[in-house]
């Protein structure tokens, strides 16, 4: 019992070493498209952003990306923008999983030092992947969460749950222009 208690302890002093401050503005980071045009996350001001950054061969990173097509294409129309990123190494392997997947959102790749800048992390960290990052319609950062994170343990409904709440702040905030529109026939 005793060593439960310590190893919670050291699991609350490791979660707060890598605790990032929320709210906060988001680094405006160029991500590099296997198409060989760059994004700018700042060009999606005025949607809510999720963020996935992932490693192409990670099964729970497409898992991830997977949930965040179908949200995509739920809370798209509300303002709502998807975006995965690749950590890794090798350039093509994100446009090889994009091309592959063909996911209702943009895929691209990071070099690690601009992670880091996004992620506001020290240097030297190793984050446990998929980290998701949601920015709010004014691109302040509002959530962050490591894979090893609880979030992600009832995954899907917990990242639902996040996405949803940010689209509905952002509906009451900005009004009649985060109305969804009719579909057209």
């Amino acid at each position: 019992m005793m060593i439960f208690r310590h190893l919670a302890v050291f699991l609350c002093l490791v979660s707060a070493c890598f605790a990032q401050h929320t709210p906060r503005k988001c680094a405006d980071v160029l991500i590099l498209m296997g198409n060989g045009k760059p994004i700018r996350i700042s060009q999606f001001r005025g949607k809510v952003v999720m963020i996935e950054m992932m490693l192409t061969e990670c099964p729970e990173c497409l898992q991830t990306l997977q949930f965040m097509g179908q949200l995509q294409k739920e809370l798209g129309p509300k303002s709502f923008q998807a975006i995965g990123i690749a950590l890794d190494e090798n350039p093509t392997n994100a446009k090889a999983l994009a091309d592959r997947y063909r996911f209702p959102f943009p895929v691209g790749r990071l070099e690690k030092d601009g992670a880091v800048k996004l992620a506001d992390l020290n240097a030297t960290a190793h984050p446990v992947v998929p980290y998701l990052i949601f920015v709010d319609w004014e691109g302040n950062v509002r959530f962050q969460y490591a894979g090893n994170d609880p979030v992600f343990n009832s995954g899907e409904k917990n990242i639902r749950a996040v996405a949803d709440g940010l689209v509905r702040q952002a509906i009451e905030k900005k009004g009649p222009q985060y109305q969804t529109k009719p579909a057209e026939k």
